[in-house]
């Protein structure tokens, strides 16, 4: 996460390889990622994200993926804050 102040919102971007996955897996995993991050825009500091994933994380439930998520945004807040 870099902060950007002249961002009104977060500008979100996915970088998702070929080891994640096939092409249909790596897109349900970015749809999904989307709706998350969506669903927590208004908590995120304005900014530039880059969310990568690794090879199991087509193999968690939306719930554990949104664990996850939470815990990685728990991360950049703490470092932001320093």
């Amino acid at each position: 996460m870099i902060t950007d102040k002249s961002l009104t919102q977060p500008a979100i971007a996915y970088a998702l390889g070929r080891q994640v996955g096939s092409a249909v897996k790596r897109n349900l995993l970015r749809r999904r990622l989307r709706e998350l991050f969506r669903a927590k825009a208004s908590g995120l500091l304005p900014g530039w994200y880059l969310v990568g994933a690794a090879s199991g994380a087509t193999k968690l439930s939306f719930n554990d993926l949104s664990i996850q998520v939470d815990a990685l945004l728990g991360r950049c807040a703490a470092k932001a804050g320093n």
